[in-house]
């Protein structure tokens, strides 16, 4: 199905389940509930009122009751703080109680506080002891991430009762690898279905296992466990503890998950604001809050470079054609500061760049190299621009000087800035947003009317 295809499609399931709920037609929601995906139904809810929501919400939880709780994971930001603040104590436990552990936490994670601290206390009263201990692991590790459910077997088993052991399992829902462990449930291999199914039934486990296992413990942060599971084309991946115990496996889902997170979570840091604003979008003065730090530093910096400005104003008064170049200067420098930080901050989050010394002086070479010829080449136009205008050799000098100067200390910024902060241990996607443009603005103010005040003497005459 083609991406219009999926979107009318989902336009004709709000439609309808709107006329529905307008009607108190709830023998027709119903039916349309039971034949539509529930990822369909959260898609669908974002254009609904929270009486709508609730409406529709209230028939899964009495019909298709694993649905509802399979919707309610897929809802998020006010949506989902509306569902869950309109439920009943019962209610909620009820939904929670068949969410898989994982999900649970997520949804936990994706609350504000207070109305997290409400739920908790009803996780508490009916006693979810998985989601508790999941809930003590450090945020953002696969302690957090892991699903308890999945198919251990010991060495011995041999494959013919390995795959009766599969058939049998209810309770395991993704049965992508079956992990091999020793009695006290160390894991020694993994087996993929492939590999018993091409096996004779008499071969024990101990001869087709992989003794080489791909694996995390629960401390391991969830974008390290995102980049195994791409670089070895994993669909799950192990959780250990410290002595090496089996305790639970990172599925495909969650790892997709994990990707968009953290990619949004850097696209929002690259703007100087956070990813709580998806929590807390329909509270302007929070969202507002989040914004306004960074945006102090940049008016600060931005306060700086007026300052010079003031500096220069004498000097250069009566040079004033520059100022029509400087936004030229300031601007470009911007952008291929931008450009430069955030490839950057890209290659450090997916680890194309390597965090040994010889690979970040390549890395920062080759951007440097590139905005040479980036400068070169704008400079010569920006040089023959500011000659056809002042009919001055003096202001191409000065002008074309300033934008190769800029240019180049721009990508050195780009590149260097976030490396640093990775250096110190500070998420570098912090780095590519009002520090190098800020950074970039002052060094460019002082490179251009720096050059200027050297040749004033050559364009005041």
């Amino acid at each position: 199905m083609t991406i219009p295809e999926r979107s009318r499609r989902s336009e004709l399931l709000t439609a309808t389940l709107r006329r529905f709920v307008h009607r108190g037609a709830r023998a027709n929601i119903s039916k349309l509930l039971g034949k539509t995906r529930p990822e369909d139904v959260a898609l669908a809810f974002r254009a609904m009122t929270t009486d709508g929501q609730m409406t529709v919400f209230k028939v899964l939880m009495e019909d298709y009751p694993d649905s509802a709780a399979e919707v309610l994971s897929k809802v998020d930001g006010p949506e989902l703080q509306e569902l869950v603040g309109e439920l009943s104590e019962k209610q909620i436990a009820g939904v929670f109680e068949r969410m898989s552990v994982d999900d649970a936490v997520a949804l936990l994670e994706s609350l504000p506080p207070e109305l997290e601290e409400k739920v908790l206390e009803i996780v508490d009263l009916r006693n979810m002891d998985e989601v508790q201990t999941h809930l003590t692991y450090r945020d953002d590790s696969a302690g957090r991430l892991m699903v308890p459910a999945y198919l251990a077997l010991v060495a011995e088993t041999t494959v013919q009762e390995a795959i009766a052991q599969i058939r049998s399992s209810e309770d395991v829902d993704n049965v992508f690898y079956l992990y091999v462990v020793d009695r006290d449930n160390h894991l020694v291999g993994v087996a993929s279905l492939r590999q018993l199914l091409l096996s004779t039934p008499e071969t024990s486990l101990a001869e087709v296992m992989t003794r080489s296992v791909i694996k995390v413990d629960t401390s391991t942060d969830q974008e390290e466990v995102a980049r195994l599971a791409a670089r070895y084309d994993l669909l799950a991946i192990p959780v250990t503890d410290d002595m090496n115990r089996l305790l639970g496996i990172v599925t495909l889902d969650d790892i997709i998950d994990v990707v968009k997170e953290e990619a949004t979570e850097d696209f929002f840091k690259m703007v100087g604001t956070s990813d709580d604003e998806l929590v807390y979008e329909d509270r302007s003065f929070k969202v507002a809050g989040f914004r306004l730090p960074w945006l102090l530093v940049n008016l600060v910096g931005l306060i700086g470079a007026g300052m010079l400005l003031k500096y220069f104003e004498v000097t250069l008064q009566e040079a004033l054609v520059l100022v029509f170049f400087l936004p030229v200067v300031m601007g470009m420098g911007g952008n291929v500061g931008s450009q430069t930080s955030t490839i950057t901050v890209r290659g450090l989050a997916t680890g194309r760049i390597g965090r040994g010394r010889l690979e970040l002086r390549k890395f920062v070479w080759q951007q440097l190299k590139v905005g040479a010829i980036l400068a070169v080449a704008c400079s010569a136009v920006v040089a023959v621009g500011a000659l056809a205008l002042e009919k001055n050799p003096s202001y191409a000098l000065v002008v074309g000087a300033s934008l190769l100067l800029v240019i180049l200390l721009a990508a050195v910024n780009g590149a260097c800035i976030p490396l640093t902060f990775q250096k110190l241990g500070i998420d570098p996607a912090v780095a590519s947003g009002p520090l190098v443009t800020t950074s970039n603005d002052i060094t460019g103010i002082l490179i251009y009317f720096g050059i200027a005040y050297l040749l004033i003497d050559l364009l005041i005459h």
